[in-house]
């Protein structure tokens, strides 16, 4: 679990939030089913940090 006051737009999801790999599929997975998207691996490479998933989700179409 995350204390949610760490949760913030520059945090890191490895550095500062303590995710493993595992995680970062996760929550790319879980992403994908919110927002019936499929995202490329390409794509979730670059979504390190909550800002780049916000950012990510706003540009869905």
């Amino acid at each position: 679990m995350v204390d949610k006051e760490k949760v913030v737009p520059g945090a890191s999801f490895v550095d500062d939030l303590g995710a493993d790999s595992l995680d970062l599929v996760e929550l790319i997975m879980a992403m994908e089913e919110e927002f019936d998207v499929e995202i490329p691996d390409e794509e979730a490479e670059k979504i390190a940090t909550v800002q780049n998933a916000i950012d990510f989700v706003n540009n869905i179409k």
